[in-house]
């Protein structure tokens, strides 16, 4: 056994996909500390900047010293609290929905929600750029499974119409996490409607962001509490904290609650981590100044980075990314930015297609004006040098 894992690892470092972890020693702003030394990044999903604030962060403690660290069982044992409660009908307000449910993670949700909602002999139709926990709950739900093509709703009507399975369920990302596009989620929904079939929507990188006070792009579309319609999301994106959630309308949501084994033998979020979540939920409603600069940031670079020598995919979001091509190169480019300062991981196989490893470029509320130019003009650099060699 030893041998052939040896021999997949040695094929992992011969295609360049062999992954490493840094460790650092930092928070999650736009400043990354590893071996004492800062880097400029643009790794962080803390999109508005909230994971380091104060308000949020002595929440938590209040939360500690009063209940502990652990809840100790999960939520259908011991471990469902008044703040757990609160907090779910606060995001159920918030996002204008019936009902909502807490998971410890997104992935959880994922996998949890699309095996509930779906079984052998039913069929998931999913884009194919959806994140890997859609993708897997999809594969263990152990429903009909068929991915339509990226964005395309003709693709997806297509495979409605070939559908012979009585219960139907179309999964999509609302805003892709690699490529930074967001889903026409008016015209899927008229797709799923004619159909009559089911719509979940994974909100994990619009949330915080995008719609009225942050309300995401389901709420911003007026799908919220629409028939056969659910959403899950994570809060340790742009919220700022940890945690996940599925919601719909009640009779729904209840049924999760009796039938998602990731949910059932999960032990509930910590209470400190929910408290967090109840005041960060708050300040992302309140303060719009944080999305208003997060755009300004973001029209910004895109204005900007021709200037780089380097082009970025089509997106308006907080996600840019700057497609490479090869694994080898990629790597090579995210080790000269951490050369000169700059920390951007290479994203390569398998989270994105052979042939399409990139650097996945994220903007935060912390980030200014002068680290974007920073960013163009040392890829600039790096860029020119190429050319000469």
């Amino acid at each position: 056994m030893n041998n052939i894992i040896e021999k997949k690892l040695s094929g992992l470092k011969l295609s360049n996909n062999y992954r490493i972890r840094k460790v650092k020693d930092s928070g999650n702003s736009h400043i990354f500390v590893y071996k004492n030394k800062e880097f400029l990044s643009f790794a962080s999903n803390d999109y508005l900047s909230l994971s380091n604030d104060k308000r949020i962060i002595n929440s938590a403690k209040k939360a500690l010293d009063k209940h502990g660290y652990s809840t100790s069982s999960s939520a259908l044992i011991s471990g469902y609290t008044k703040s757990h409660h609160m907090l779910e009908e606060e995001i159920s307000d918030f996002l204008g929905q019936e009902k909502t449910l807490l998971f410890s993670t997104g992935y959880q949700a994922n996998l949890g929600v699309i095996k509930t909602l779906v079984n052998r002999g039913d069929s998931i139709f999913s884009d194919k750029l959806n994140h890997a926990s859609l993708i897997d709950g999809s594969i263990i739900s152990r429903a009909n499974f068929k991915r339509y093509r990226h964005n395309d709703c003709e693709s997806l009507e297509n495979l409605l119409n070939e559908s012979k399975s009585k219960s139907n369920l179309v999964v999509s990302d609302s805003l892709f996490s690699m490529d930074g596009d967001i889903a026409n989620l008016q015209k899927i929904y008229s797709k799923v409607q004619n159909h009559g079939a089911l719509l979940l929507v994974d909100e994990a990188h619009a949330l915080g962001v995008y719609g009225e006070n942050g309300r995401g792009l389901v709420n911003k579309s007026s799908l919220n509490k629409k028939l056969n319609t659910f959403i899950t999301g994570t809060f340790g994106k742009a919220v700022g904290t940890f945690g996940a959630f599925f919601s719909g309308d009640k009779d729904s949501v209840d049924y999760i609650i009796q039938k998602a084994r990731s949910y059932i033998y999960s032990t509930s979020l910590p209470i400190n981590a929910v408290e967090a979540t109840r005041k960060s939920l708050k300040i992302v409603e309140e303060e719009n100044w944080r999305r208003e600069k997060l755009f300004s940031l973001i029209n910004y670079f895109r204005k900007n980075i021709n200037k780089s020598g380097f082009s970025v995919l089509d997106s308006s979001s907080q996600i840019q990314a700057l497609l490479i091509g090869s694994s080898k190169d990629a790597l090579y480019l995210s080790e000269e930015l951490f050369k000169n300062g700059i920390y951007i991981p290479a994203i390569r196989p398998p989270t994105v297609e052979e042939g399409k490893s990139r650097l996945r470029i994220s903007i935060t509320t912390d980030h200014q004006e002068s680290d974007i130019d920073h960013l163009i003009n040392i890829l600039h650099t790096i860029s020119r040098n190429l050319v000469q060699s």
